[in-house]
């Protein structure tokens, strides 16, 4: 996603009122270059056009000191308008990287997401709970809304397969002491050379299908052997199965809907334009903004091609145009964390539709709530 050009106001204009009296009354990122001062004030307002003008116009309400001065002294001011919260949080997130390279993280408080993944380097695999997931993560799910959300599923998870649970660097051996989850049998106890790396990659194969596809397909499967055996009258078996599917529910209802594969995390935001009548889509590739697309109501005429038409040409053409460079990891991550602080906040103002190939997308549903958005 690139930085859209700035509107630059001039702060010794005498038509600096007029200028800003045009704004838009919405939310907004905007910039300050003071005289004497290299670094830049940047800050962000539900209202972009009444904080700009109580910063820059005197009056006898704001007075000739404290911030009203200051902000007198601008040399430059540049504003970018926000229709929702969720362009102003990827707007401040974008002019703050650019300004202040070294610590944008720490200036916005931008808390890195949790995700649950695999070492798929090591010869016996773990599940580990990263914020910054690395090569050696080549299967990893989020993002969550917490690290103890995290640990929760994580704990559901091993609950249902014998994966270790230790963090050290296995050397097999018969002499190795094991550890209590081992004596449990909740461990293959592949320290102990209980089972040999094949068995051990079996059982993690399993529970990588497990996470790829949210205990859908061992839900089918405990489902139909526990159907099975009450109707062969084996009512022990079928309670075991039944015990089993019920930690399996269990392990489903621990992990959020939005929950996927980092590499494959793909859906579509819908929020509010700058203007009425105007509504933006936010598509996001494998964990990476893209640029908006941005839909006007009122140019749409009667008779042309359908909204749904429209879209699904939009979308592929908007995910399918190349990038002038592949997205550094960090940045993905980055990109994530400003997702999940709009995603699972209490202001979120939009609607998310996930999708695994853009033409999973549930465009019926979101034709309806650009309807709503157009009536509102």
């Amino acid at each position: 996603m690139e930085l859209p050009l700035p509107l630059n106001l001039d702060p010794h204009s005498p038509e600096l009122a007029a200028a800003i009296a045009s704004l838009p009354e919405s939310r907004g990122v905007y910039s300050f270059s003071l005289a004497g001062n290299l670094v830049p004030h940047l800050g962000w307002s539900l209202n972009l056009r009444r904080r700009l003008t109580r910063l820059l116009i005197p009056s006898y309400t704001v007075g000739e000191h404290g911030l009203a001065r200051h902000f007198q002294k601008a040399v430059s001011v540049s504003c970018w308008p926000a229709g929702s919260r969720l362009e102003a949080s990827l707007l401040l997130y974008l002019v703050t990287r650019q300004h202040f390279p070294e610590d944008y993280l720490k200036r916005l408080r931008l808390r890195l997401p949790w995700f649950l993944a695999l070492d798929s380097l090591d010869a016996f695999p773990r599940l580990e709970i990263v914020n910054r997931p690395r090569r050696r993560h080549t299967n990893a799910y989020g993002p969550f809304f917490s690290r103890d959300l995290a640990q929760t599923y994580e704990q559901e998870i091993e609950a249902l397969f014998q994966v270790r649970r230790c963090t050290e660097t296995l050397a097999p051996s018969p002499d190795h002491p094991g550890c209590i989850y081992g004596e449990m049998n909740q461990c293959l106890r592949p320290c102990q050379c209980a089972v040999s790396r094949e068995e051990y990659a079996a059982e993690v194969l399993r529970l990588d299908e497990f996470l790829a596809t949210n205990g859908k397909t061992a839900t089918a499967a405990l489902t139909t052997a526990r159907e099975r055996a009450a109707h062969e009258l084996d009512f022990e078996q079928a309670a075991q199965l039944h015990k089993r599917l019920e930690k399996v529910n269990d392990a489903i209802a621990s992990r959020d809907s939005v929950i996927a594969p980092l590499d494959n995390f793909n859906g579509v935001a819908l929020t509010r334009g700058i203007v009425e009548q105007e509504c933006r889509l936010w598509p996001m590739q494998a964990g990476c903004w893209q640029n908006p697309l941005v839909l006007h109501f009122n140019t749409m005429q009667p008779g042309a091609r359908s909204l749904d038409q429209e879209l699904r040409e939009k979308l592929a053409q908007s995910l399918a145009a190349p990038t002038s460079a592949a997205p550094a990891a960090q940045q993905r991550i980055e990109h994530l964390a400003v997702f999940s602080r709009w995603y699972y906040s209490s202001w979120r103002d939009g609607h998310w539709f996930p999708f695994s190939k853009i033409e999973d997308l549930n465009y019926r549903r979101l034709v309806r709530e650009i309807s709503n958005l157009s009536r509102a």
